[in-house]
């Protein structure tokens, strides 16, 4: 029997970053179910306020230096940890990474080295558990990506890939043992609309995202703006309710400013700090084109038709796992994008059409429920973990 809570870190989740907030908030709902007493914590570099508000421990740093700084914090009488909110490496049973999208070529060797090979190398032991959440994966083709990779998931209990590409990738690597194949589980989370926000109920959606042009020439953002542009045309032209949500902050914020100004009518701009508020609004749409990839499990998994104009190889994948992959745009197919936003604008109003998305979501959903009776299952069997 254990003589003190299971202590749980979790890694990878940025506190500006709503998809990765709601990554968080679908993490903390099922230990709520399966392990109430467990004690949850991200890294002490958080927002207090916000980590507190959250009810959520701080753990120490631990992925700069040479030295581990963070056994210092073992030094220090468990009682008084306890009673700052204080999670020490002494006190952490299992790592979960929910990082969704931070490994592989495009973030580098540098990223991989540093926030999970340290991890699964130095604090993996025999009575910790380290799992990869539901994520995107690679590709580990530049030098010394698929070393690092096999390395790292050497160190983990379970590796979740969240697509079938990342699945790929990481079996080239020769290392996909570990490996499973899950989808993202916030679809799990279904929470209300705000009786403050009922005007939104059955609007069209746009939702931008400023990673669409970061780094990218001028022409690139303008091919971007010119599609946001067409889609806005279009659902005004609809005579429905159109809105722009603002997915992250201020890059997609500024993103939307800049096409109101290029637009035939202002649009009204839907910009709520909760990430749980803004997946209400997003479930109640009647069709989104969105290119956040969060915006569109929001949308798919509440049976919403929706249109995905992205920047990786997760989107595609994603619009397949619905049954919907002929409502992925390429941005650089200018021609297909009239004929997209018709065929979403047809979608929306055909009943068959949301009932294959809601017999698509629940298949997904169940994936989800399967991912999570797996991990507890480890963790019981491991920990001795009860509720």
């Amino acid at each position: 029997m254990r003589r003190r809570p299971l202590g749980v870190e979790i890694l990878g989740i940025s506190p500006y970053n709503k998809g990765a907030l709601l990554m968080l908030e679908a993490i903390r709902a099922r230990f709520r179910e399966e392990l109430p007493a467990a004690r949850l914590g991200l890294p002490w570099s958080w927002p207090a306020e916000q980590r507190l508000a959250l009810g959520l421990y701080s753990t120490y740093p631990r992925e700069r230096g040479r030295v581990d700084v963070a056994r210092l914090a073992d030094l220090l009488p468990r009682t008084f940890r306890a009673g700052v909110g204080l999670l020490s490496p002494d006190d952490i049973d299992v790592v979960l990474d929910a990082s969704g999208f931070a490994y592989g070529d495009y973030w580098g060797l540098a990223k991989l080295q540093r926030r999970l090979g340290r991890t699964a190398s130095h604090w993996k032991t025999d009575r910790r558990t380290l799992i990869l959440l539901p994520q995107a994966l690679g590709p580990f083709e530049a030098a010394g990506m698929a070393h690092q990779w096999q390395r790292a998931q050497r160190g983990a209990d379970l590796v979740f890939a969240r697509d079938r590409s990342s699945m790929a990738y990481v079996q080239a690597t020769g290392g996909g043992d570990r490996a499973r194949l899950s989808p993202d589980f916030t679809n799990l989370l279904h929470p209300d609309l705000p009786a403050r926000l009922a005007h939104v109920r059955g609007a069209l959606l746009l939702v931008p995202n400023e990673k669409m042009v970061i780094g990218q020439n001028e022409g690139r953002r303008a091919l971007y703006m010119e599609f946001l542009r067409l889609c806005a045309e279009r659902f005004l032209a609809t005579g429905r309710d159109v809105l722009l949500l603002v997915h992250e902050g201020r890059g997609d914020r500024q993103l939307a400013a800049e096409l109101n100004t290029q637009v035939s009518k202002p649009i009204t701009l839907v910009d709520e700090p909760s990430p749980l508020v803004t997946k209400a609004v997003i479930a109640a749409a009647h069709a989104t084109v969105s290119s956040r990839f969060h915006g569109l499990v929001s949308a798919l998994s509440a049976a919403v038709p929706s249109l995905a104009c992205g920047w990786t190889h997760k989107y595609g994948e994603l619009m397949a796992d619905y049954g919907c992959p002929e409502f992925n745009v390429d941005l650089a197919d200018r021609a297909a994008w009239p004929h997209k936003l018709d065929h979403l604008v047809r979608a929306a109003q055909d009943d068959a059409v949301r009932a294959s998305l809601q017999q698509a979501a629940s298949a997904q959903q169940k994936l989800s429920e399967e991912m999570w009776a797996g991990i507890f299952s480890l963790v019981r069997q491991r920990h001795g973990a009860v509720a």
